[in-house]
C-alpha cells in the first residue's frame, strides 16, 4: 500500500491556528496554490488547536501570536512535546521584537515569519517553510555515537540530545546540573514542609489531583515533595520530568498513552494510570534547571494557560527556596 505521502505527492500537510477568519483564508489559499503544501485543518482557537494538532500530527503548524485567552506563545508550551511537528510563528511583532523572536524559539517555534512576508514575497516566504520543516528529525530523538560529542542542535534552538544508553533527553548543562546537587541536599525524598505547601497548593489551583517536586540526578529521579501520590523515586529513565528541565520551558503531554515515548512507562502501563503531565523546570539563580515542579492526572486534558501560569509561578518561588539554602540544607 502506497503510503500519504506518496499519494498526494509528497505534500507537506498543514494546520493553521489563527483567530482571525480573513487570514485563515489567505494562508489556505497560499498553502493550497503550492504543490508542495496540503492544508488539513483550521482553528481558531489554541485550546481546540491543541487537540487538533495532536490528532492530525500534521507536519507544520502555523500559529498567530494575538490570539483570545490563550495566545501563540503559550500554545507553543502546550504542543512542545510534538518533535515532529515544524512550529512556525506567523506574526509582524517577533520581526519588530528581537527578544520576543528569541523567546519563541526557546518555546519551540523553527521559524517566525511575517505577515506582510506573505504578501510581499511569497515564494521566499514558503522556501523558508519548506526548509524549516526539511529539518525536523521524524524519528523525534535526537542521538550520537558513544565517544562522540553529542550534536545538540535542534530546529527549535533547544539543546535534546539523547543519552546513548537511554531513550531521554539530557541537558546541555548536565555537568554543572550535577555538580550542584551534589553538593545539595536534595536528591533524596526526605519531605520539607515548604515544599509540601507548594505541591498542595499546585493541587488545589490547578484541579489536578497529583502535584509534585522531582530532582533528577545521573539515574534517579527523586520525588522530594508530593501532593496526590506517596512515591519516594523512580528511575531516571521513566522520569516525564527528564522532558521538563531539558527543554528549559512547559513541557506537557495531553495523552501518554498514546505518545510513543511514554506509553511503556510502567506509571503510565499501570498504577497511577498517568495520562496528562504538565511540567516546568526549577531554575537557580544561575540559569541550572536543577528539578522540575509537575501536575499529573489520570485523564486525558488540555493543559490551560492558568494551569502553566501556576507552574510557572510556583516554579520561581521554589528555586528562590533553594537558591536561599545553606550548603547544609537548613529547613
Amino acid at each position: 500500500m502506497a503510503n500519504s505521502k506518496t499519494d498526494t505527492y509528497d505534500k507537506l500537510r498543514v494546520v493553521i491556528v489563527d483567530d482571525s477568519r480573513t487570514m485563515q483564508a489567505m494562508l489556505d489559499n497560499a498553502f493550497s496554490a503550492r504543490t508542495d503544501f496540503r492544508v488539513v485543518g483550521f482553528s481558531s482557537n489554541a485550546a481546540a488547536a491543541v487537540d487538533m494538532i495532536r490528532g492530525l500530527m500534521p507536519d507544520v503548524v502555523t500559529i498567530d501570536l494575538n490570539m483570545p485567552y490563550i495566545d501563540g506563545a503559550t500554545l507553543l508550551g502546550m504542543i512542545s512535546d510534538l518533535q515532529t511537528v515544524c512550529k512556525i510563528v506567523v506574526s509582524d511583532a517577533p520581526l519588530k521584537n528581537l527578544a520576543l523572536a528569541a523567546s519563541l524559539m526557546r518555546a519551540g517555534a523553527a521559524l517566525c515569519l511575517g505577515k506582510t512576508d506573505l504578501a510581499t514575497d511569497p515564494d521566499d516566504f514558503f522556501a523558508k517553510v519548506r526548509a524549516a520543516a526539511s529539518q525536523i528529525d521524524k524519528s523525534g530523538t535526537y542521538r550520537w555515537n558513544p565517544g562522540e560529542e553529542p550534536d545538540t542542535r535542534t530546529t527549535t534552538g533547544r539543546m535534546l540530545p539523547v543519552r546513548p544508553e537511554a531513550q531521554f533527553p539530557v541537558p546541555a548543562d548536565e555537568k554543572s546540573r550535577l555538580q550542584f546537587l551534589s553538593q545539595s541536599t536534595l536528591i533524596n525524598n526526605d519531605r520539607e514542609r515548604r515544599f509540601d505547601l507548594v505541591t498542595r497548593h499546585l493541587t488545589r489551583v490547578t484541579d489536578y489531583p497529583v502535584s509534585l517536586l522531582t530532582f533528577i540526578d545521573r539515574d534517579t529521579q527523586w520525588i522530594k515533595s508530593a501532593s496526590g501520590l506517596e512515591v519516594g523515586s523512580t528511575p531516571r529513565e521513566e522520569a516525564f520530568c527528564n522532558y521538563t528541565i531539558a527543554q528549559g520551558g512547559a513541557f506537557v503531554v495531553a495523552n501518554a498513552a498514546s505518545d510513543r515515548r511514554f506509553a511503556h512507562f510502567t506509571s503510565v502501563a499501570s498504577s497511577p494510570d498517568v495520562r496528562c503531565y504538565a511540567g516546568y523546570p526549577v531554575t537557580t539563580s544561575d540559569g541550572v534547571n536543577v528539578g522540575a515542579l509537575c501536575v499529573i492526572d489520570n485523564r486525558v486534558r488540555t493543559v490551560s494557560r492558568h494551569v502553566l501560569d501556576q507552574l510557572a509561578g510556583m516554579a520561581d518561588i521554589v528555586a528562590e527556596m533553594i537558591d536561599q539554602r545553606t550548603p547544609a540544607g537548613n529547613r
